[in-house]
């Protein structure tokens, strides 16, 4: 199988509610769609969203694709580009065709030949996985707060991450009560401060909401993310919670903290090579993972064929409207698609619906 034609989407996505943290907020995605056509007649499918500003147009996507990445891909074979190794250096850092809407299409066209789900052709066995509600919430009042969180207990979810690190404490335990209030006392909770904090705050923090009766499952990204040395103090004086971090680093920064005793759970969110790469590793410590958002909660795939993969991120986003049969949560769950490839058909009116030029 030979890949032969491409086609590019452009999508402007508003979304039902702003969202954001700490540092930022956001009330629209932009989404570009990939789709790379075979002579056998399969088509697989990848993503891109950008955050914050619009994308190119469409005219000019296409003329950086055909420049940039097109040369790479045509005439190739889905499997051979999907495991070609580049060396990392000078201009090629940050370079090459295989970025991850790129390598999702590949995979997806690869599960298609060879009429596999994407999960098993990853080594899984089991399409069932641990999943979280996550609210992106820092940017909604109480009342709003809390009809998401209704939302995600009335799916099933007895896990829930909030965002966290107001400059109020009172603000965030305001917070942790009515999660608990909301989803119930045994729910597990998670926090993320999006780099909000520095090491000591942190410890203050994490003290506060201990003392107030909230136990804490992981904390997430709290200070910057190449502090390793300030990640493995926390690592070592949290003994009652886990430090979960490692999402908005490469490979180089994830072997980092692995290297430093900076990090209980790996957040290995990256392409599918990556984050392989990056759960090989870490099972090499001893430490578990964690999988975050991905697009059209694509990673469920990814989280299906890791054996140490504690749970993977749901934020009930507007993307999953663009699947005709969107991956399915169950009672806190994620269940990954049977069908071949990544399972995930576009709906077409859909697509023309959010499409711009």
């Amino acid at each position: 199988m030979k890949i032969t034609e491409y086609t590019l989407h452009r999508l402007h996505l508003p979304l039902r509610e702003p969202i954001g943290d700490s540092q930022v907020r956001f009330v629209d995605h932009w989404m570009t769609v990939v789709e790379l056509h075979s002579e056998a007649g399969h088509s697989g499918v990848g993503f891109a969203i950008q955050q914050g500003q619009p994308t190119a147009s469409l005219v000019d996507l296409k003329l950086q694709f055909e420049y940039s990445v097109w040369p790479s891909l045509v005439g190739g074979s889905p499997l051979g580009l999907s495991q070609r190794i580049t060396r990392p250096r000078g201009g090629n850092v940050g370079g090459g065709y295989l970025k991850p809407p790129i390598e999702t299409a590949l995979w997806d066209l690869i599960g298609k030949q060879q009429e596999l789900p994407l999960y098993q052709l990853l080594g899984g066995e089991n399409p069932r996985v641990a999943a979280y509600a996550s609210t992106l919430d820092f940017h909604l009042d109480d009342a709003e707060f809390r009809t998401k969180l209704e939302r995600f207990c009335s799916q099933g979810f007895s896990a829930v991450k909030t965002k966290i690190g107001h400059p109020d404490l009172a603000w965030d335990l305001r917070r942790l009560s009515l999660a608990k209030e909301v989803m119930g006392g045994d729910v597990r909770l998670m926090i993320d401060a999006n780099e909000a904090w520095s090491v000591k705050e942190t410890l203050i923090r994490l003290n506060a909401y201990r003392d107030a009766g909230h136990e804490i499952f992981w904390i997430e990204d709290p200070i910057t993310r190449e502090d390793y040395e300030g990640y493995a103090r926390l690592c070592a004086e949290l003994q009652f919670t886990r430090v979960n971090t490692g999402e908005y680093l490469g490979y180089s920064g994830k072997r980092r903290l692995l290297e430093h005793n900076a990090v209980d759970v790996l957040n290995i969110h990256d392409s599918i090579s990556v984050s392989r790469a990056a759960a090989w590793l870490a099972a090499d410590y001893g430490v578990p993972v964690s999988l975050g958002n991905t697009i059209l909660e694509l990673g469920v795939h990814l989280a299906a064929s890791l054996p140490e993969c504690l749970a993977l991120e749901f934020s009930d986003l507007i993307w999953n409207q663009l699947a005709v049969d969107p991956v399915r949560f169950e009672d806190g769950f994620a269940i990954a698609p049977d069908r071949p490839g990544h399972g995930i058909e576009l709906d077409r009116d859909k697509v023309a619906f959010y499409s711009k030029p």
